[in-house]
């Protein structure tokens, strides 16, 4: 991950995935209860924050990702964090 990202990242506790995504097809749009902001993205990451609510914090899920997906993972992540669906920890 780039130097401006926390080494460690994990799913905020509170938040659902179940309850704050919506997807169709190859999209999706999730929403934050914390900051009220909403994001549509590709459905690959809801399947990211879906393994990070399976498995905690595991760093190869985050490499995993960044590997399928190279072009926008940091701008992914940090706009996760800035919703505070990801958290540094």
């Amino acid at each position: 991950m780039p130097n401006s990202l926390p080494e460690h990242i994990v799913l905020n506790s509170e938040f659902s995935v179940a309850l704050c995504t919506f997807k169709h097809q190859s999209r999706c749009v999730i929403y934050s209860p914390f900051t009220s902001e909403s994001m549509l993205c590709d459905i690959s990451v809801v399947t990211l924050l879906e393994r990070l609510g399976d498995a905690g914090w595991r760093g190869e899920e985050l490499d995993y990702f960044m590997n399928t997906h190279p072009q926008s993972t940091s701008e992914v992540i940090e706009q996760l964090l800035s919703m505070q669906i990801l958290l540094p920890s």
